[in-house]
This record gives C-alpha cells, sequence and structure tokens, in this order.
C-alpha cells in the first residue's frame, strides 16, 4: 500500500508562552512529507477510549468518494501500531440518494434506485468535471466495478463518505469517549447514524429536518426536507445530538437564477434514547424516512433550530461551566476572491435545559404542521470576525477549490475555554474567552505574528479540521495529511453524569 502520510513531528519542542489574563499559546516546529494521497477528504476526527485496551486511538472521517473511517493509535509499547481501515464505505452504500435533489424546494425526496455509489480508491483519484463525468466519459465507477488505472489529479474525488463523527454519550461514563456507539454523518445516503457497538447495525439518527425559515411553512404546516450535508456531530452533556447542515437555495425569478447558501444548526433531542434496529434490517432502513420502519418521529418536535445564517458553517462547539455556550463558525462568501469567517456566540437558557424536566405538550401541535419553534439562543451575539483581506495564505483556498474549503470542522475549546479556530488556509488563531480577541496564533500564515507560529514545510494545504486528542495532542488534518503538535491543554471534558435517564414505557 502507498506509505504512511501521517505527518509525526520530528522533534518536540518546548512550549512558548502567548499570555492574555494567564492563557497559553503553544507553539512547535513541524514538518510534513509529501507522499501519494492515501486519504480521499478528511474532514474532521475524534478521540475514542477503549477501556478494554485501556488506551485510546483516534478516528478520522474521510467524506470522499463513498468514505472510508480510518483508525490511528499508539501502542501499549514502544512501537506505534500506526494506521488501520477502520470501516469502509462508510457514508454511501446504497446509491438510492446519490444525486438525489427532489427537495429542493421543501419537497421531502424519495429514494431513486439506478445510481451507484462511487468505488473507493488507494492513494490516487480520477479526474471529475462538475457533472461529476471522469476525464474518459464515464460516470462515477460502482463498489463493484473492475478499476483501470487512474491518472493522478488535483481535481477532487466526489464528496459522498463519512464527513463528521462522534461517541455516543454514555450515562455515567468514565469519559465521554468510552461510548461503544459511533455516530456517523453520511453524506452519499444523507443521514445520521448510529453504528451500533454490540450489532453494527446503523440505525438512523436523523434523516428529515425542518425547512430553513424561507420556505418552511406551507398551507400553515412545517415543511421538512432530508438533510444535504450533515456535519459537525456533537452530544451535550443531556444527551441530544447537536448536527449542522449546509445547503444552497436555487430560487429562478424573472429569467433570473439566484443561489443563496444556507447554513443551519439543529438538536436532535435525546437522541441517545432512540432504540438500535436489528442489523437485518440496516439495508432496508436506507429507504427510510424516520429513526424506524414507517417512522413519523422527525415530526413530532424531536428536531428544533438553533441557529440559521447566510453563509457556511464550518465549526460548532459547546463551552461554559454548565455548557450552556455554543460558538458557531461561519465563513461567508462576500465575492469570488474574498470571504470574511465569523464566530457567532449562542446562550442556550435555562428555560430551554427545562425542556428535558418536563413533558413537551407541543409534540402533538408539531406533529400535524405548526409553527417552527424557535430554542433557547433567539439573538446570537457576535463573538469574533475577520476577513480574507488579514491572510497572506487565501490564494491557497482558490488553487484547492473555494467551496471544497468550506468542509471540514474547524472549531474546537480547550478546557480554559479559549476558541481555537481555523481562520486562515493554514491558520489556527486562539481566541480569548474573555474578550473575544486573538492572542495566540499558529499555522503557516505569518500576516500578525502574535505568537511564534509553526513553519510548514514544503507547499501547505487547507487545514480542513482541528481537535484535541486525550493522549497530549493536538490534532490538525488537511484533505489527505493528518498532523499533530503538543499540548499542555486539554480539550474542554463533557460530563457523562447530566445524560437525561431514558423514558418510562408505559404500561398496558
Amino acid at each position: 500500500s502507498p506509505p504512511d502520510i501521517f505527518s509525526e513531528n520530528l522533534e518536540d519542542l518546548d512550549f512558548s508562552a502567548a499570555t492574555s489574563g494567564g492563557e497559553e499559546c503553544h507553539t512547535q516546529s513541524l514538518q510534513t512529507k509529501k507522499e501519494p494521497s492515501f486519504f480521499s477528504y478528511i474532514t474532521s476526527t475524534v478521540w475514542v477510549h477503549d477501556e478494554e485496551l485501556g488506551r485510546g486511538y483516534l478516528l478520522l472521517a474521510d467524506a470522499g468518494r463513498s468514505g472510508r473511517i480510518w483508525r490511528w493509535e499508539v501502542g501499549g509499547g514502544p512501537i506505534t501500531i500506526g494506521r488501520s481501515l477502520h470501516m469502509e464505505r462508510s457514508g454511501c452504500r446504497s446509491g438510492l440518494w446519490v444525486g438525489n435533489l427532489g427537495d429542493e424546494h421543501g419537497e421531502i425526496a424519495t429514494p431513486k434506485a439506478g445510481e451507484t455509489c462511487p468505488r473507493n480508491l488507494f492513494g490516487v483519484s480520477s479526474t471529475y468535471n462538475n457533472a461529476g463525468k471522469t476525464q474518459a466519459g464515464l460516470t462515477s465507477s460502482s463498489c463493484t466495478e473492475t478499476a483501470t488505472q487512474p491518472k493522478i489529479s488535483q481535481h477532487l474525488p466526489p464528496l459522498l463518505g463519512s464527513a463528521s463523527l462522534a461517541v455516543e454519550l454514555t450515562r455515567n461514563a468514565e469519559r465521554s469517549s468510552c461510548g461503544k456507539n459511533l455516530i456517523v454523518a453520511e453524506w452519499g445516503e444523507r443521514r445520521i447514524v448510529r453504528v451500533e457497538g454490540e450489532s453494527g447495525a446503523r440505525t438512523p439518527l436523523v434523516t428529515l429536518v425542518p425547512n430553513h425559515r424561507s420556505i418552511n411553512v406551507k398551507n400553515g404546516k412545517l415543511r421538512w426536507r432530508r438533510v444535504h450535508r450533515p456535519s459537525h456531530l456533537m452530544y451535550t452533556p443531556f444527551g441530544d445530538l447537536l448536527f449542522s447542515d449546509n445547503f444552497e437555495n436555487i430560487s429562478q425569478e424573472n429569467n433570473t437564477r439566484t443561489v443563496e447558501h444556507i447554513g443551519v444548526l439543529y438538536r436532535r433531542k435525546e437522541a441517545v434514547h432512540i432504540p438500535p434496529i436489528p442489523a437485518e434490517k440496516s439495508r432496508q432502513a436506507h429507504e427510510w424516512l424516520g429513526t424506524s420502519e414507517g417512522s413519523d418521529e422527525e415530526r413530532k418536535g424531536q428536531i428544533d433550530v438553533l441557529f440559521e445564517t447566510s453563509g457556511w458553517i464550518e465549526g460548532v462547539a459547546l463551552a461554559d461551566s454548565d455548557f450552556s455556550v455554543c460558538y458557531v463558525l461561519v465563513t461567508n462568501l462576500d465575492g469570488s476572491d474574498e470571504w470574511s469567517k465569523s464566530i457567532y456566540k449562542i446562550s442556550l437558557t435555562a428555560d430551554d435545559d427545562d425542556e428535558h424536566d418536563v413533558d413537551d405538550d407541543e409534540d402533538d401541535k408539531n406533529e400535524q404542521g405548526g409553527s417552527l419553534k424557535q430554542t433557547s439562543s433567539q439573538i446570537p451575539t457576535l463573538f469574533y470576525n475577520m476577513s480574507s483581506g488579514e491572510c497572506s495564505d487565501q490564494n491557497i483556498i482558490h488553487q484547492n477549490n473555494i467551496e471544497h474549503s468550506l468542509f471540514g470542522s474547524k472549531l474546537v475549546v480547550d478546557e480554559k475555554e479559549n476558541v481555537y479556530a481555523i481562520t486562515c488556509p493554514t491558520t489556527v488563531s486562539i481566541v480569548s474567552k474573555k474578550n473575544g480577541q486573538v492572542f495566540g496564533r499558529f499555522g503557516s500564515d505569518q500576516t500578525q505574528p502574535v505568537a511564534p507560529t509553526i513553519e510548514i514545510v514544503n507547499e501547505p494545504s487547507s487545514y480542513t479540521s482541528i481537535g484535541f486528542g486525550e493522549d497530549g495532542y493536538m490534532y490538525i488534518t488537511s484533505a489527505n495529511e493528518v498532523m499533530r503538535i503538543k499540548s499542555r491543554v486539554k480539550g474542554l471534558p463533557m460530563p457523562t453524569n447530566m445524560v437525561v435517564p431514558p423514558p418510562l414505557k408505559s404500561k398496558g
């Protein structure tokens, strides 16, 4: 197989400190080695702790083609175990939803037979044009086709894989990363599933969501649609699942075609209590529009909107001692060569949390259609803002395709509640929780070196995700590289003793 392109530190260096009220900024020299790409398009990572092994490992979500989930770990001895394939075809299996955008204007799409999932390749990718055809004029190959020798190309593969991962929160577990069930955002199937640790079944958690505000009501009833590109999976301490969805709303009026970029942050209430499906139902479940066969659960007030923007959501993170604050990273395309990034702060109020302690009498009202219920935050506040003019490396986005550079999980919070965001293509900014000001920055961008920077040797690619491991490292990815930096500061730990108990079963 192609060589492992995991970018290991050449040497461990002590952190330099940049303080703003006592916060620490970490820097380190880092080198990467350019090899033929083993990964297709990495968009996020998640740390998993295995109680039986007594150690943890990193999972990487590959959104390219039909998707793969990779595993990287260090063994208990002196020899690194390294990379292994954790899951094949992690985002597209049935082909029923490939190119199926029938719900563009608020109509619920239905499964469409006849399409195939693109074949996963190792090390190289075919050239695809905007229509999804290869240069030879062939459609995307199916999972069973015999591969001819593809040409190495800078063009991106079709993105129908697994875009985001999360470990299901287990009540009273030792740590939040100890869950046995893995949550996967499947772009090819256009849904979010839970891969059951015991049986391997894929239980649907989210398929339909309320439409965005501009077209969410028709004839006095809520309009629903299938999710397009679900991302940024994250559990709250109560067992709710947060996720985002970015898509384009295309309208035609007076021979004028208008494309509106829309990003929405949703919450699936008490997702931890959705019952698992039998393994033999997994194949059939690709056609479902709910969490079980014939289920109408999404229409009973179980999914609500926390935040909506006319931009692309690139990151979501919870903060504060009681996890009542949610940060959302949004990118707005201001023109063909300009863009801006903003971090919004959403306060989840106590009234919103109380929804878990009382019966929701509104469920029955929403079942037959009603007004879309806004929750908790109401009015988000601007926490941080910057523009592309502040980046010396913004040309990297245009070299790598500006639209696809918007994919990934680019926001994380540390144990001191400071915010780390990928603000420029190859730059991570550390923003103080106290005043929303940058007090540290690392990466290849040295436009405003408020702290020493990491020097990336070789031509850099846009960063796609950032996250903390539980091994003393921070992990950063590009589309086909994984890097890590030694960190004395850990990620913000998630409590497990606040998960809402399962509802009591009715008698009779």
